[in-house]
């Protein structure tokens, strides 16, 4: 109706009469008065449309149509007035019909946060009991017998067996079948658990292989707490794990687990005394002192400061890298060692080990020494995995090398929060009010910006070391989630 605004007519006018038609749209008007004399028609001109009033004759009407170039449908409404006027009025309706969806959207949330825990739980209630009782359908059966088949944990089967006696008056048989390919349920202590979703990531662990859920705890936290090791960035990536640990019910262990590495965070900036990029720790360059004029600021003692010494980072991120690849060969030698016996982890993980031995043997007192060790390992890994294990020997070095994004990443850290200080510095220098509120500004969004970036570089980063360089070394996964019926779901 907006395009009908300007033309000097009321809405009733505009529909067609016995003598008269009316046609609305884009008109070439210089055509229209070539075509027709001027007492066969009148034209409206509106800002953004016209109206043409003409008399309805065969010739005149098919001039007209010639003339339009776009029609515009009108509403076959009841309406009455003028199209200013009517223009206004559907505009008012509008706005009052968007604020009562706003208001009844905000209804529905109210609703929704009021009912939605109580709704899930009943749901997950309902569904347990109609899997419960759809079960029997699964179940072979005769006249006066049933048979039934299922995976249990082994210390739930006694009571399995003395529930079922009991229900049937012992009139029961139960065998017990290991079975190919069972199902797995986790086992770990409360403090484990939260990375147990960052193991089924990748995939569930099988049955009979170690669930690395317990080595994550051990080494991600630390990881990315190294990599970003900057306490002021630590306390909010930890703000923001605990909002997500809050509002995103269905994700609250991967949360918490990520809350543990925030606190490394926390604990590494403190020892490299850094937040948000500014030393606030030791003797040199220290912006906190500088700020309060604390002397003990000065005396507390740090690791190093790695704006200044960078160089220090890399020789650790390869040792992490050594130390972090020979315990998944650990693992694996374990792992080996309880499916098939020592001989076959001696000569599949074990030989990796003694290869790695041979090398720093080679290093330290020459080819003497190494030269042997090495061709033993060579063999010895030959005789486990093959022509494989000796082609994927450079394999060994590159999943080392690939520690060095530790110190990449570290750099990153340290670079992207000096270009935010760096650019909030000359506003504070100016003195003045305005500069004050203006590198504060920078400083709470540059910041902010970045604990998104550290958080997804730190997660990314140190979650791919462990499926890539370490889990290759042991880790096979494609296990079976244990999952009974009518039990709840995680």
């Amino acid at each position: 109706m907006n395009r009908l605004k300007g033309i000097d007519l009321n809405y009733e006018d505009l529909e067609d009469t016995k003598r008269l038609g009316v046609a609305v749209g884009d008109l070439d008007t210089e055509k229209l008065e070539k075509e027709c004399s001027e007492h066969e028609f009148k034209l409206f001109k509106g800002k953004k449309s016209a109206a043409v009033v003409y008399r309805k004759e065969k010739d005149v009407e098919e001039a007209v149509n010639s003339c339009v170039e776009s029609r515009i449908s009108l509403p076959e409404v009841d309406y009455e007035g003028s199209i200013e006027g009517l223009v206004d009025k559907k505009r008012k309706e509008k706005q009052e019909m968007e604020n009562r969806i706003q208001e009844k959207e905000g209804e529905l949330e109210d609703i929704s946060r009021e009912w939605r825990s109580s709704l899930i739980s009943a749901e997950e209630f309902l569904s347990q009991k109609i899997e419960k009782a759809e079960a029997p359908i699964n179940f072979g059966t005769t006249e006066n017998a049933f048979i039934a088949k299922g995976w249990i944990p082994s210390e739930k089967l006694d009571e399995l067996k003395e529930k079922m006696c009991d229900i049937t008056d012992g009139k029961i048989y139960i065998e017990e079948e290991e079975g190919e390919n069972p199902p797995v349920k986790h086992d770990n202590p409360g403090i484990v658990q939260p990375f147990e979703p960052l193991t089924d990531l990748m995939s569930v662990p099988k049955y009979n292989e170690v669930d690395p859920s317990f080595i994550i705890l051990l080494t991600f936290p630390a990881l990315f707490g190294f990599m970003i090791g900057d306490a002021g960035y630590g306390l909010t990536s930890l703000l923001v794990f605990a909002a997500g640990y809050k509002f995103l019910p269905s994700a609250q262990k991967i949360f918490q687990s990520l809350m543990y590495a925030s606190i490394f965070t926390i604990i590494f900036g403190l020892a490299f005394g850094d937040a948000f990029g500014y030393v606030i720790f030791g003797p040199k360059h220290n912006a906190l002192y500088a700020l309060t004029g604390l002397e003990f600021l000065k005396e507390i003692p740090i690791l190093f400061h790695r704006a200044e010494h960078l160089g220090q980072v890399l020789p650790i991120a390869v040792g992490f890298g050594v130390f972090h690849i020979n315990m998944g060969y650990l693992v694996g030698f374990y792992n080996e060692y309880t499916n098939h016996g020592f001989i076959e982890a001696f000569l599949e993980k074990g030989s990796w080990i003694m290869l790695e031995i041979s090398a720093l043997a080679a290093y330290v007192y020459g080819a003497v020494v190494g030269a042997p060790l090495g061709l033993i390992s060579l063999t010895l890994l030959y005789k486990g995995e093959g022509v494989e294990g000796i082609v994927e020997i450079p394999s060994l070095i590159a999943n080392i090398l690939s520690y060095l994004r530790v110190f990449g990443v570290s750099i990153a850290a340290v670079a992207l929060a000096k270009v935010v200080n760096g650019l909030a510095a000359p506003a504070f220098n100016s003195g003045t009010a305005l500069g004050i509120a203006a590198g504060t500004a920078i400083l709470i969004f540059g910041h902010t910006f970045n604990t998104f970036i550290k958080i997804m570089e730190g997660f990314l980063q140190g979650i791919r070391l462990h499926y890539v360089e370490m889990f290759g070394k042991f880790y096979e996964g494609g296990g079976k989630k244990y999952a009974p019926f009518g039990a709840n779901r995680e």
